[in-house]
Parts: C-alpha cells; structure tokens; sequence
C-alpha cells in the first residue's frame, strides 16, 4: 500500500479524525502544544505498528486493543525515537558504549598497541622484549581496555573516573566551628538531625576539630558493625549520598564529584594506560571530543603503521566517528554520560546508529530531532534524515521547527488549538497551501500574518555603570577559556552559541554551582564570623583545592531559581499534580464529603498509591505482561479498567466529579472547576499562562517532553509568589514548544521581569533571544574551539556583528 490510512482515531484529544499518510516520504505533523501530534505519531501509528510486528512473529497474541481508531491499514514495522523513551539514567553507559566504538577501539589497541616496558617505560617490540632492559612484556586481552569490565576498570572508582568526597574547608568553615553548626550547614533532614543530637549530644557545642578523631570519622563516614556488615551507621556522608539520587540535589559544593587520583579520570587501570598508539594510551582517546579523535585517528591512518586487519578496523571506527561529527554531535566526547545528553543530542545518537544500518521499508517516527541545535546546524542533520527516507523509509517528524517543516514532503497540521479544542486535522498538503491556510495557527506564524508579542519592559537596552551585575570571573569548567563575564540584572539575558560552544558550563556547571554554595552556606554564623578555617589534616580527609573561578555582585539578588530539563518524576505513580504540591489538597477535600464520612473514609483513600488502590493491579491500572528477556507490554486492568481506584474510592463525589474525573480534567478545567481555591489554582494558573493548559492533572511525570518538564518547574516557582529580586534560569524552555506557545512564554518572562526579577535564558530560539535585552555568544564552535565568548550586546548589536553566528537569525 501506498499510505498508511487510519479511521475514527479517537485517542486522547483526538475527534474520530481519518488521515492518509503517505508513505517513502518525508512527513512532518506539527501544531500547538498539546494538539494531539503525539498521540497521533506515538500513541496510535508507533504502538499500532509494534504490536502489528509481534503478532507477526507470534511472540504475542491476544494484545487486549484499547478503543483507539475503527480501522487501520498499511501499517509496517516501526520504529520510535522518542525522547522520553531513549533517555537513559545509567551513569556506566556513555556516548562509547553506545555507539559500541570503545568496544572496537578496545581491539584495536589489543591487536596494534605498542606496550610500554614495565620496568624502564621504553617501548618493546613485537617480540614483546623490551630491547633495553630484557623485561618481557605480555598481550593484553581487549577486555583491559574497557572501563566496564572488571579487568579493564580503575579499582579505585570502579571505572567512573570519578567520586565524591566531602569538601572539608566548605563543611568546616572556621577553626571554632561547632558540631552543632555542622549540622546546620550540612541541613539534614528533622529525623536525621534528632537522631545526630541525641546521638552525639555529647560534642555538639565543642569545636569540631577538637573532637576526637574516631568520632569525627564516625561523624564524617558512620562506622560498620563489624568487618563483613554492609550497614553502615547514619552519617553525613549517608546524608549527600542519598541528595544525589534525587535530580534536585543542592550539597552547596559540600558533597563534590573529584578525578579519580589513581586514573587521572582516564577509567582504565594501570596496565591499558601503558598501552598507546600514536603515543596515546586509549583512556586519552575517551576523553577527546569527537572530533578531536577523528583528527587523531585520520593522523594514525596516515601513518600506515598498522597491519591489514588493524587498518580496516581503524576505517570502520573512523566511519563511525565521522558519522557522528556529521550528526553534529562532535562536541561530545565518548566517555560522555547518557544521561547527561540533551533530548535533541539523544536523538540525533540514535539517528546516527540507525542511518548507519541503512535498513529499509521502515517506519520511523521523530520527536524534535533538532531541539538544543543552534539554527546553523539544522541543515546537516536534516540532509541526514532526509537520507533516511532515501533508503527507502517513512519518516514522521513531530516538530515545530520552521526548517523541517519547510522541507517535508507532506504537512499534518493538527489542532487549531490544544485540548479539548484541538485534535482535529486543520490541513493537510505541502507548505506553500499551509501557509495560505487561515485555520491553521502554524501557517499563521510561518507566514507572518501573526507574530511575536512586544515585550513591555526595557528591551534592547544597553549596560549602564550602575546597572547591576553578576560578574563571573575566570570560569574554566570544560572548555571554557578563563570566561570572565558580566550578567546585567533586572533585564532577560540570553545566553546562546552552536552546540558544545560551553553555554551549559559557564551557565550550570559555573554559575549555579556557585549560587548554590552562596546561598546554601549563607547563615548569620558564617557572615559574623571571619576566622577562616586552613584545613591541613589530610589523613582525615581531603581538601578540594581552591577554585580560582568567583562571583561578584551576588548581594544584588535576594535568591535564584534553576529551571533545567532534568526529569520532574522517573516513577509513573508521580503526577502533574503530585509534582506542583497540590494533590493532598484535593484528596482531603475529598475525605471531607458527606459520603466519605459516613464510609469512614481518610485521604488515604482517595490516593491510588495507599488506600484506595485497585486491588487486581494495585494502582497501576495496568497488568504487565512479560515477552521474554527485559521485553515487557503493557494491558489495561480488567477489574478497574485503568481507573486505578477501587469502588470505595468511586463511590465518592465532590461537585459531580469523582477522584479519576479530577485526574482526567485538564488544567483549564481545573482553573474554573476550584475558582473559590486560591491555594489550588494560583499554579494551575501560571501553567494554563505558559500554554499548558492541555495537560491533564494526573498524567504521569515520567511521560512529559522536556519542555512540558520544565515549564510545569518554572509554573511551580512562580506559583511560590516570591516577592521579587530572584534570578530565574531557564535551560532552554523553548523546546516542545509552538510559535504561539513560544509567544506565551515570552510574555510570562516578561511579566517576571517587570516583577522586578532577572531572567537568564540558556537558548537557541531566535524568536526567545531577538525579545532578550542582552545577549552573550560563546564559540566560535564546539569543543575545544569553543569556550570563549564571540559576541555581547542587544540584539542589534549582534546582528551587526561578523563574528556573532546568532545574529543573523535575529529579528532586531
């Protein structure tokens, strides 16, 4: 068949719509947030296709059908790369594992690696002897080169290159330092600091450094009960331990992550790092940009030093990595994180792996491929997914970008607007009919009959003297240069530069770091007391060396908000609501019916994760079912057919609405549904302000994009109503959203402006930085090239700037 042809969708948002797409082309379904695109894409023709392709094979039958379409056909295999689906937690798997080029570098180097002597450090020969001491040397196993095997990996941080140790001069600022302000600087929780005053009562008003060794050990690190227990007592190295595994960790800088002082912070052990090529042993190669390593590697093959099948493998490795450079990923290096990738790197990692496959009659479905991509850098990518439809696939793009959608074969746009007033097929045809199309809010804004709002407040000013700052000085965290910057506060700062070029660094790892050491560690004990402490006890514990990098001008602001893309909730029993901290509001309106008094019923019960859970599927509303091997499917609950809630919980009604109605009303529903609450609305209202007023109150967190993460953060500061003189940082709030919802946004950063607050954007919108009052460019390029910045101004000073690669996107 030549299209897939679907019949009465009706999923979600979506009205009973019928659409034929068609298929070997390149098709973009785009409209407002929340529209329905993702329930089309993902919930319909990606779970259609895969359940169609296991029944197939006869791996599952019997897939219980949700009532989604009346009719689908021309459906084939397919393929999702999606970002909330290949985003990855595990801190062991890195850019190298994925991509499986460590894994072939690990060959390389045990086939061609040139060993260096044991005993003197010269280079022996192939015979394995070393010519000028006579110390025999012996092959190493490729294992030995990976960071992930036990043979391979450093003992001393288990092949992380790093660890986390307690930064004493932070923790103990002052010599008279007692316990008790310890634990005032290091904030336990309640429970853990009742149990630390009761059990160190004896020490709390004394000097720290005057308590006995074995007791500052025991304070620091906890003790085990003997030799073979793996309980360790409570102690504040427990306390930061357990911080981390929570996305909103803030130590202050006490807890920090160090280079393995065994390894270098290379991973490997001992003997790979006497294993070299080209006079680098492998753990050097890991930590190179990627394009850094295509230049070495292009350099080795030159070099011709190597056998046939050493040489062929370095051809397959660097065709890999030029891939990959071509995917506009060679900022990253190979010992990079997963989990520390954007959604738009993701993405393009995953893209990479399956043009590299180059299978066919495939189809593939896209989410924003070029969210975190600077406008210079879409042309590239968008060669390589057009090279994917030539390989004979269907590609689907759900995107708002203007480029892609500019150069599909064929346009989706759903709507007109989102929610309930959306999921409707607005027009369907090529983009010069989508622009002309009236209905459509997309070929609205793309054809400029409808544009960006004026902001009210100070925009496209220059720095005054007495404007204030807040000055970074000497930031050379990754790659940047010895950065020394201003931020002028008061005004929407926007922080741009090509991927990789250190906006990230200079903005996350830089300035939040020390914000959060500021105002962590800001106490009337620490400001009244001015005898430093110079720990020099190193058999104790360790010192961080002190940072060159400072910040200026910090008593301008009264405190700070970081808004990232970090996820909001890994646990699909986490909620919208849940999140924003009104959730047992609800629910104990609900215990306070007459009905629930008389069933004696408490809040518990109108919760799905306690009481009130279904019994059959204990909350979940969902029966897993296992396909073999870590392949799990997902039916619908018979006994409460997805409510989640037993009859108990039901049976109870607050103005008509039972607790699964509550859950299944939107936002904008909610806002009119609890008027009379301002303590239930007052964020609801800030999210229904940033366009998000589609998003259903009991969606799952783990199930967000991004975008729709981070915004449901900042709606949830906002709805705190701080009373002003807070720097709020966004990373990059755009992504997931449309031209109309990005015209929102503007308004509400504007009105936080206008609040008498500063607002720092990490972005590559040219819509967001053209309405910034000033605008700081890193580059030139990614990597190593990067980490300097190329430009500074409003956004007519960019845009009449020939170093600045941001400018020429502006509407100044």
């Amino acid at each position: 068949m030549k299209s897939i042809t679907i019949e009465g969708a009706r999923i979600h948002n979506l009205k009973e719509i019928d659409v034929s797409i068609p298929k070997n082309k390149l098709v973009v379904v785009t409209g407002v947030s929340g529209s329905g695109k993702s329930s089309l894409a993902f919930d319909i023709i990606f779970e259609e296709g895969r359940k169609q392709y296991l029944q197939s094979l006869g791996v599952f039958a019997g897939i219980d059908d949700e009532d989604k379409f009346d009719n689908i056909s021309g459906i084939g295999p397919t393929i999702a790369v999606q970002q909330n689906i290949i985003r990855q937690s595990n801190p062991r798997s890195t850019v190298g594992t994925k991509t499986s080029i460590l894994k072939m570098l690990a060959v390389l180097y045990a086939a061609e690696g040139k060993i260096s002597c044991s005993t003197c450090d010269s280079l022996v020969g192939d015979d394995m002897i070393c010519s000028k001491c006579g110390n025999v040397e012996e092959y190493l196993p490729a294992s030995y080169f990976l960071y992930n095997n036990s043979n391979g990996m450093c003992i001393r941080c288990s092949g992380k290159g790093s660890y986390y140790e307690m930064n004493m001069q932070q923790l103990i600022p002052y010599e008279n330092t007692t316990l008790k302000q310890i634990f005032e600087i290091a904030k336990p929780t309640p429970g853990y600091k009742k149990l630390f005053n009761k059990k160190f009562k004896d020490y709390l008003e004394m000097p720290f450094l005057k308590i006995p060794d074995e007791v500052k050990i025991e304070i620091l690190y906890g003790k085990y009960t003997n030799s073979n227990s793996q309980n360790r007592s409570y102690c504040l190295q427990r306390i930061f331990e357990g911080r981390l595994l929570k996305s909103d960790d803030n130590s202050g800088g006490i807890y920090t992550s160090s280079v393995c002082s065994d390894c270098g912070g290379f991973r490997i052990g001992e003997e790979a790092q006497k294993v070299f090529l080209k006079g680098k042993h492998i753990g050097e190669l890991g930590k190179m940009t990627i394009t850094e390593l295509h230049d070495f590697l292009a350099g080795l093959l030159k070099q011709d030093t190597l056998k046939p099948l050493g040489n062929n493998l370095l051809k397959d490795i660097l065709h890999k990595v030029n891939c990959l450079s071509k995917s506009r990923l060679g900022h990253l290096s190979l010992y990079r994180e997963m989990s520390t990738l954007s959604g738009g790197e993701l993405q393009r990692l995953f893209l990479n792996s399956h043009l590299e496959s180059k299978m066919d009659s495939l189809i593939y479905i896209l989410d924003e491929p070029t969210s975190g991509l600077h406008e210079s850098e879409k042309a590239e990518l968008l060669k390589s997914i057009k090279a994917l439809k030539e390989l004979g696939n269907t590609v689907i793009i759900v995107e708002h970008d203007k480029s892609t959608i500019e150069m599909a074969d064929h346009i989706i746009d759903i709507g007109p607007k989102a929610g309930t007033q959306g999921g409707q097929i607005v027009y369907q045809g090529d983009i010069d009919g989508l622009l002309k199309c009236d209905l459509s809010i997309t070929g609205q804004y793309l054809s400029g009959k409808a544009i960006m709002p004026a902001r009210k407040t100070n925009q496209n000013c220059e720095i005054e003297k007495e404007t204030p700052k807040l000055t970074i000085r000497h930031a050379k965290q990754n790659n940047l240069k010895d950065v020394t910057v201003s931020l002028p506060l008061g005004m929407l700062v926007g922080i741009a530069g090509v991927s990789g070029s250190g906006k990230s660094s200079l903005v996350s790892d830089t300035l939040i770091s020390l914000l959060q050491s500021h105002f962590y560690n800001k106490s009337e004990y620490n400001e009244t007391n001015t005898q430093k402490n110079e720990i020099d006890d190193y058999t104790l514990f360790t010192t961080s060396a002190k940072k060159e990098v400072k910040l200026e001008g910090v008593e301008h602001i009264s405190g700070y908000v970081e808004v990232s893309q970090a996820p909001i909730g890994r646990n699909i029993n986490s909620n919208v609501i849940s999140y924003i901290g009104i959730w047992d509001r609800i629910r104990k309106i609900f215990a306070m019916q007459p009905e629930a008094i008389k069933q004696n019923l408490t809040a518990g019960h109108f919760s799905f994760n306690s009481k009130g859970a279904c019994s059959e599927c204990g909350g979940s509303g969902q029966e897993k079912k296992w396909l073999g091997d870590s392949f799990f499917i997902n039916n619908i609950c018979k006994e409460c057919h997805g409510k989640r809630y037993n009859d108990e919980a039901l049976s109870v009604s607050y103005r008509g609405k039972n607790i699964v109605d509550i859950l299944e009303m939107t936002v904008s529903e909610a806002v009119n549904f609890f008027e009379d609450s301002k303590r239930i609305t007052s964020t609801l209202r800030v999210l229904k302000q940033v366009g998000m007023g589609y998003i259903k109150l009991g969606q799952p967190t783990p199930t967000l994009s991004g975008g729709e993460a981070q915004r449901i953060k900042l709606a949830k500061e906002i709805g705190k109503q701080r009373k002003g003189n807070i720097l709020y940082v966004l990373d990059e709030p755009t992504v997931g959203l449309s031209l109309c919802d990005t015209a929102k946004l503007i308004l509400l950063l504007d009105e936080l402006v206008g609040n008498g607050n500063s607002v720092i954007v990490v972005e590559h919108d040219p819509e967001v930085l053209s309405t910034c009052d000033w605008i700081i460019e890193l580059g030139p390029k990614g990597g190593f090239d990067g980490g300097r910045i190329i430009a500074e101004g409003s956004p007519r000073t960019l845009k009449e700037n020939p170093k600045s690669k941001t400018g020429r996107y502006l509407n100044a």
